[in-house]
């Protein structure tokens, strides 16, 4: 009499642990989110849910960007990922507001169908670096030196590859590399430079639906309905190196580190500086792995500290302090490669650093230097001078009392009990001591 109940309650157990794999399989789309600069870890986060799409049988992958740019290596690997995936990438620029500038934009432009909330804009592909010099034209008015047509010319080509790929507007893509052309999400869909504006992800999933597309050579339609989202997440320790991708950030690192290790050179046996310049180290260097650095600024800024201190030791009239200031200011402003605009540090933070630094120097490793430049007051040199009262009479050898210790001491001559002494020499163990004078 139980036995239908029991099979039906077993047929529903299934269906429950079914659930799960019904999300991620047949009837599922994944979505990522790339948010702030394209860099390494960025990357490497966006291209594993692209590869975890396509082994948990996505039927397309959403990346929703909103970035200023970034490497042009960290955006070239992802776009391979891109143009190699077995399965649609649908890159949307999104939320409204967002951007999708410089290596936003080729990353648009290699996308199986590329989209864009209101309020968001696209282009500024000009290739940057504080390396190259654009800005320089020859007569024709490209630029004037010949790695910088190079740059130029592999990047142009690079955009209008995309675009013809995608058939898109190639022309705009040249343009956007060229002269930095930007426009807004409207102007964009109206130069066919983007395939879809959408208010939101539901807007997006109802226009995708039924449109077909060339999918490695074979059709692809895309069916929305009922899709149940499966969403990507950084890992912990993917968000906290990402984190890192802050010149600022990372620039105050290094000067932390610096000193620290100064003080605890200066200083040995405190830890706490040398563990924390240690700490700081390490986080700088996983830093410089997401943002490259310019070694030239990272010496300059080295040698600053070199000159501060040296400042404290000889007599230069301020010389050596006006040389750390420049080499400082200079050595910052060269520190990042960044490609981006505003990806270097702020004139303002350099200025207020060095007078952190400055402060740092003149006060806390001043006062290191003048205790150690301080006459000794403990161990055996800090007894010579000292008051010594005998504890008993005696001639040539016995005993007297320095600060409350009993030591053992010499005389030539006889010592009377309570008779004080002044401390002369320390022989190991022994104190050689003299009559004391009027004056001492």
């Amino acid at each position: 009499m139980f036995r239908k109940p029991t099979i039906a309650a077993f047929v529903l157990f299934l269906l429950i642990l079914s659930l799960p794999l019904l999300s991620q399989g047949k009837g599922s789309y994944g979505i990522v989110e790339l948010t702030g600069t394209v860099n390494p870890v960025n990357t490497e986060y966006v291209i594993d849910a692209i590869k975890s799409s396509q082994k948990n049988s996505h039927k397309f992958i959403v990346l929703q960007l909103d970035t200023p740019g970034g490497l042009m290596s960290s955006m070239r690997d992802l776009i391979k990922t891109i143009l190699t995936s077995e399965i649609p990438v649908v890159v949307y620029t999104f939320p409204k507001g967002a951007q999708a500038a410089s290596a936003g934009g080729f990353i648009m432009l290699s996308a199986h169908v590329n989209a864009m909330a209101p309020g968001t804009e696209i282009g500024a592909m000009h290739p940057v670096s504080p390396m190259l010099d654009f800005m320089k034209k020859d007569r024709k008015g490209d630029p004037a030196g010949v790695m910088e047509k190079k740059v130029l010319n592999d990047t142009v080509a690079y955009a209008k590859s995309l675009a013809q790929k995608r058939g898109r507007n190639v022309s705009w893509a040249q343009r956007a590399v060229e002269r930095a052309v930007s426009n807004s999400y409207s102007e964009a869909k109206k130069l066919n430079v983007v395939d879809i504006v959408a208010e939101d992800m539901d807007d997006l999933l109802h226009k995708l639906d039924g449109r077909k597309i060339d999918l490695n050579g074979r059709s692809f339609v895309f069916k929305t309905s009922s899709l149940v989202p499966h969403f990507y997440k950084m890992s912990w320790k993917q968000g906290v190196v990402n984190r890192l991708a802050d010149p600022q950030l990372i620039f105050l690192l290094f000067i932390i580190a610096i000193a620290g290790i100064v003080m605890e050179f200066k200083n040995p046996g405190l830890i706490v500086p040398g563990t924390v310049g240690g700490i700081a180290f390490v986080l700088f260097l996983l830093g410089i792995k997401i943002i490259p650095i310019n070694a030239l600024g990272l010496i300059l800024i080295i040698m600053s500290f070199v000159f501060f201190i040296l400042e404290l030791y000889f007599i230069s009239y301020g010389m050596l302090t006006v040389a750390g200031i420049a080499s400082f200011i200079f050595g910052a402003m060269i520190l990042f490669d960044s490609p981006l605009q505003g990806g270097g540090l702020p004139f303002s933070t350099i200025l207020a650093m060095a007078i952190v630094v400055l402060a740092f120097v003149f006060v806390v490793i001043r006062a290191a230097v003048n205790i150690m430049k301080s006459r000794v007051t403990t161990g055996k040199h800090g007894l010579l001078g000292l008051d010594a009262a005998a504890l008993s009479d005696f001639t040539g050898r016995g005993q007297v009392r320095v600060h409350g210790e009993i030591w053992n001491a010499e005389f030539d001559g006889d010592v009377r009990k309570g008779e004080v002494f002044t401390v002369e020499e320390v022989r190991g163990m022994t104190l050689k001591i003299k009559k004391k004078l009027l004056e001492d």
